[in-house]
């Protein structure tokens, strides 16, 4: 059986505007979970949301297995959502992916050997643009 060990992220966002919201309604806004239900943000001294989590990551494949309460889709293929939840509706509005297989070894070991979280701003990000590339890099522990 492979090793599992832990690893930090932190998501940021400028704000809590979904993309769309063709019907204006209410929401709630956060990191969701694979039960779909949302963690809300922090904020950073500057104004910008931020969430901080751990996930735990196998070893032994060439690319990193992301588990967890966070990790989102097929095992290849994992993704971490931040969405936006109408509350009369109770229907996902908007839903923005962070891909994990954009995500190597080197800098994985690194993150979880240093305690740094691996960071990404989605900021700007759009609903629909999960195969776009996600910026990860290592922050400030």
């Amino acid at each position: 059986m492979a090793a599992e060990f832990e690893v930090p992220f932190r998501l940021i966002r400028a704000d809590d505007a979904p993309a769309t919201n063709p019907q204006g309604d209410a929401f709630h806004f956060g990191l969701q979970d694979i039960k779909g239900a949302l963690v809300a943000a922090e904020r950073l001294p500057d104004g910008r949301l931020y969430w901080d989590f751990t996930l735990r990551v196998k070893e032994g494949g060439a690319k990193p297995s992301f588990l967890g309460r966070f990790a989102s889709g097929p095992a290849g293929d994992r993704f971490i959502y931040l969405a936006w939840l109408s509350v009369p509706r109770s229907v996902w509005i908007n839903r923005v992916k962070a891909r994990l297989s954009d995500l190597d070894w080197p800098l994985v070991r690194e993150a979880a050997a240093s305690g740094r979280p691996l960071t990404a701003d989605l900021t700007g990000r759009s609903p629909g643009g999960g195969r776009v590339p996600v910026g990860w890099r290592l922050g400030d522990a």
